[in-house]
């Protein structure tokens, strides 16, 4: 067997939530086995600036969310020089994360260092932080809870600061040395950038908050089966949908000796895609029940229960 090199593999997975512990909505005190100051990162990147956070302040929590396998493969290697018991890592988009796993104002500082730009302007759908994702944020933070945004994009920096006049964050904009020495900080100030645009602030007092989730889900949906009276799988063909809310129906797999159907599904909602299999089994009563086939395999959100009534429904 080939032993993996530890420069070019991560030492421990240990850090890194599994997918039924998200879809099931974490409790973060009982993760990290204790009531501490929580902090998000947004795109850690190569988790260096997750790494020298945690390590100077035990005494806080960190999690930091990814959507490329590359940059958590990357932070566990890092997190693993020493271990430390004080940072989870989340494989998932940040709208969908900061929505679905965290509680209204339950985080002490939500970060960001080096966003992606998307600097044209016909990227504005493609920038995360709009009015509507800084609405949420405040929402998240404790009433005295810092936001903070670096960016090297004036562009950028400008257009989160007109996002954030019609937010609930009260926001302020600072051109200064980032001294954060992280892989994009050092590739800009290479190339002559002294000084880089600094955003925080924290949620304006008495704003408008948005009614916050279920302490029973942690902001998940609780999921509900579906039922059909009746399935014939030669002629089973239910019907998606197309729109800001997506739901794709892509195969079907019938075994007619267990009575069982798998039907791979595709969701897309506000550009977080989830792939996963319904199960539908067939009842002592004659009815046919739907629902994921593997527990955890999807986080349950709005798409996810859609499809659910779609596929019963759509035949």
């Amino acid at each position: 067997m080939t032993e993996l090199s530890p420069k070019n593999y991560y030492r421990s997975l240990e850090p890194l939530l599994d997918r039924l512990t998200l879809a099931q909505g974490p409790n973060w005190a009982e993760l990290f086995g204790r009531n501490a100051p929580l902090e998000l990162e947004i795109g850690f990147g190569n988790g260096e600036a997750l790494h020298r956070f945690s390590l100077a302040e035990p005494d806080r929590d960190f999690v930091g969310i990814e959507i490329a396998w590359g940059s958590i493969k990357r932070a566990l290697r890092r997190l693993a020089q020493p271990p430390r018991a004080n940072v989870r890592l989340v494989l998932l988009p940040a709208q969908p994360a900061l929505g679905l796993l965290f509680l209204s104002q339950s985080l002490d500082a939500i970060r960001a260092f080096f966003p992606v730009p998307w600097p044209r302007e016909d990227h504005d759908d493609k920038r995360l932080f709009s009015s509507a994702f800084l609405d949420l944020a405040a929402d998240r933070l404790k009433s005295q809870g810092l936001f903070q945004l670096v960016t090297d994009n004036q562009i950028l920096a400008y257009w989160v600061m007109e996002q954030a006049d019609s937010s609930n964050l009260a926001l302020t904009l600072e051109e200064k040395p980032a001294l954060l020495d992280t892989k994009y900080e050092r590739k800009w100030r290479a190339q002559g950038q002294a000084t880089f645009f600094h955003i925080q602030g924290s949620p304006i007092q008495g704003s408008p908050k948005q009614e916050a989730p279920s302490p029973n889900n942690h902001g998940l949906k609780i999921m509900r089966p579906t039922f059909m009276d009746q399935l014939d799988p030669a002629n089973y063909h239910p019907r998606g949908q197309t729109g800001p809310l997506t739901v794709l129906f892509e195969d079907f797999f019938y075994d007619p000796a267990q009575m069982t159907g798998l039907l791979l599904t595709k969701i897309v909602e506000e550009r977080f895609v989830q792939q996963f299999y319904i199960r539908i089994v067939q009842l002592p009563d004659g009815r046919w029940k739907l629902s994921p086939a593997i527990s955890g395999q999807a986080l349950p959100t709005q798409g996810v229960q859609l499809a659910l009534e779609l596929a019963a429904s759509r035949v």
